[in-house]
């Protein structure tokens, strides 16, 4: 078993032996020596062993069973961070007795790297802790990044040094929307949210890193403007900041607010306030004081729009016919700053380079994956890319160019982007752990558009080795659906011979403002009757039975997983109603006005679904807690105990419910997890609980259907 091992993990074993795991008591010593001992090695790989030889990576399901260790421990990496101007890239590493962050150290002149060869930064045990937006700091010497204590998103800053492992929390605050810093990285700006349920008190900060003066710039009171989750973007002479604001308690309704540092100020609005903005985010680096550049989908689609401070006036550089994935400036040594905007398709990316200035196109590729920028630098930019039968890779971006913007009359002379390899998934792991045929598909739902059928996008996920016809089972992917990512839980349905269709209903991103808007106040309205179109699409096509098709989400299409289940007829007087199979929700909300009290997102329930203190019996009637005794399928609850996201009541309170209805609901509860699920010991647990309850529960329908034709 040990070849085997090795075959995945690639030195795993050898992964990092030289680990500055260093607490701050042997830090002060020698930081450079405190190395992880040999042994450690062996002793995980005799765990990993251990594991192997008793099963613990084996799910028998049926008739087969799907080995799990590919998918978890084949390629153990996750988060990448790179930061190419310092050489450096963190990220994590799953191990059975944790999850770990390395660090690998690159020079420029290196065309690939290899992650088995990163180092542990520290004993921390990122599997029950959040993580999130790391910078590094040239005034600090520190990465700085956002983290809680506990997995309950509790988010403080924190400084972390690479060479020692010491961590140092910056902040002590209920919970950090964003942060960034000055140019010269003297100052750091940071908003603060204070209080554990509405009306927050919000607050923006500015701390000087030399003197270590800290500097309340101004607080929002829980009143109609309001600091939100942002970046953070400093004039060039350091005088004032410009952060992203919301307006009214409406997610939507943003602006960029700009505020004076050097002493206390009130926010200055830059953009029309009133204004809906799906998206708006101001461009990292692009404020000098005097302009500045955002993406914005007031007007349907995400398009690039200059403000100009001195006239209050904003101009759209770009028409674009598709949302914008990630938009930068990649400034280069000898010529002109370059536009790189990936745009984001169903079914791929496409990768344009525009002038600055005017918008112009200068070059265009379509690529099949989906990417993201992770990072850029002197004219460079890492790429992250996946696809639905592409796992994880990253690729290095560069500009080709000879001239200058002056000589793109030339074709020859316009830039390019040009891209190697960086890092990834193996491919003879790839081969392994790509287990679906996929297909994508639209389908029909029950409205119109311009005069004719809405038709929705989505993808279908087959298994290679289909069961006989009777013990077919297929899942519809509730919410965040419709992606073109690598989703490992598809790849594990599948080996087990189950078939995955994940649609993208109405309220998804990447179709434009006004479809991702057409659930909004409309929660668990007819974002549902989309789900219903999607099984019946699965019935005339692919001949699946009612009773073979469930419904499975996380958060939102944990509600939405729950919500189909007990779905009233008469919602919207649509008077549609689907007898779904089998459910599964994880960390999904049962009960609309109980989330808004102990959600630290209660914000995402008024925008989609009202606002509790005007329409508390619209939210009770839309809430799947209030209509528990409409369930008749099997429905699987999983959730972490630390979820402050959507807190773990939300399904114990249903889970209880129907259990004094004698309703078949089974719950599984992850001690200590927050909103996701992490560990290898909790993920394992995670996908025997569903085998188990598909197995359990859902089969014997099969068996006494089948019986019954």
């Amino acid at each position: 078993m040990r070849l085997r091992i090795l075959t995945y993990i690639c030195a795993t074993a050898v992964v990092a032996m030289l680990v500055a795991c260093s607490t701050p008591d042997t830090a002060d010593d020698d930081p450079d020596v405190a190395q992880q001992p040999e042994e450690t090695v062996d002793e995980q790989l005799d765990q990993l062993e251990e594991k192997a030889a008793d099963g613990e990576f084996v799910v028998d399901f049926r008739d087969r069973s799907i080995d799990l260790y590919p998918y978890i421990q084949g390629f153990p990496y996750t988060r990448f961070t790179p930061k190419l101007e310092y050489g450096f890239m963190v990220y994590f590493e799953t191990t059975p007795d944790g999850e770990w962050m390395q660090l690998l150290r690159f020079d420029e002149d290196d065309e690939r790297i290899d992650v088995t060869q990163g180092e542990r930064v520290h004993d921390v045990d990122w599997s029950t802790r959040n993580w999130r937006r790391a910078q590094y700091n040239d005034v600090l010497e520190r990465l700085l990044f956002m983290a809680d204590e506990q997995n309950d998103e509790v988010f403080n800053l924190y400084a972390l040094d690479l060479d020692s492992g010491e961590m140092e929390m910056l902040t002590d605050v209920d919970y950090l929307y964003g942060y960034g810093f000055s140019d010269d990285h003297t100052l750091l700006g940071y908003v603060v949210r204070h209080g554990s349920s509405e009306p927050f008190n919000s607050c923006l900060h500015i701390r000087d890193l030399e003197t270590d003066e800290d500097t309340e710039i101004w607080c929002d009171e829980g009143g109609e403007d309001r600091l939100t989750w942002t970046g953070m973007d400093f004039s060039d002479d350091d005088e004032s900041v410009v952060v992203r604001m919301q307006h009214d308690g409406n997610r939507n309704t943003t602006n960029i607010g700009r505020f004076s540092i050097s002493e206390p100020s009130q926010p200055e609005f830059l953009l029309e306030r009133g204004v809906e903005h799906l998206t708006l985010s101001p461009m990292r680096d692009t404020y000098d004081g005097n302009q500045l550049l955002y993406v914005s989908a007031k007007r349907g689609i995400n398009n690039i729009y200059r403000h100009d401070l001195e006239t209050g006036e904003s101009e759209r550089l770009t028409d674009l016919e598709h949302d914008i994935a990630s938009a930068i400036v990649v400034e280069r040594q000898d010529h002109p700053p370059v536009l790189l905007v990936l745009l984001d398709l169903p079914y791929g990316t496409i990768a344009e380079l525009r002038d600055p200035t005017d918008g112009e196109l200068l070059w265009s590729q379509r690529r099949g994956e989906s990417i993201t920028v992770r990072d850029d630098h002197a004219g460079e930019a890492l790429l992250a890319l996946s696809s639905v039968d592409t796992p994880f890779r990253m690729e290095q971006a560069s500009i080709d160019i000879e001239a200058g913007l002056d000589a793109l009359d030339d074709a020859d002379e316009a830039p390019q982007l040009v891209t190697e390899y960086f890092a990834g998934i193996p491919d003879e792991l790839a081969d392994e752990i790509v287990q679906c045929d996929v297909e994508r598909i639209e389908y029909p739902t029950f409205d119109e558009v311009d005069g004719e059928t809405r038709m929705l996008h989505a993808y279908l996920y087959e298994p290679r080795d289909q069961p006989p016809k009777t013990e077919r089972i297929a899942q519809i992917t509730a919410f965040y659906g419709g992606s073109n990512n690598f989703r490992t839980p598809y790849q594990i349905m599948c080996e087990a011979g189950i078939t995955t269709l994940s649609p993208a209903p109405r309220g998804s991103r990447g179709f434009g403002a006004e479809f991702a808007a057409l659930n909004d106040g409309d929660l668990g309205g007819d974002d549902i009757v989309d789900l219903i179109y999607a099984a019946r699409w699965l019935e005339e096509h692919h001949g699946f039975q009612p009773h073979q098709i469930g419904v499975r989400g996380a958060s939102h299409g944990g509600y939405a997983t729950m919500r189909a289940l007990t779905f009233p007829p008469q919602t919207n007087e649509r008077d549609e109603f689907y007898p779904f199979g089998f459910g599964h929700s994880h960390a999904g909300v049962s009960d609309l006005l109980h989330f808004y009290n102990t959600s630290n997102i209660p914000d995402w329930l008024v925008l989609l679904a009202g606002d509790p203190d005007e329409e508390p019996e619209r939210l009770e009637q839309r809430s799947p807690l209030t209509h528990i005794d409409r369930l008749e399928s099997p429905l699987l609850l999983t959730h972490g105990t630390h979820d402050s996201r959507v807190p773990a009541d939300e399904s114990e309170r249903f889970a209880k419910a129907a259990k004094e209805l004698n309703l078949p609901v089974t719950y599984e509860e992850f001690e200590g997890q927050g909103h996701g699920i992490s560990g290898l010991d909790n993920r394992l647990r995670y996908y025997r609980s569903i085998f188990e309850f598909l197995e359990t529960e859902v089969d014997p329908q099969l068996e006494q259907a089948s019986d019954v034709d």
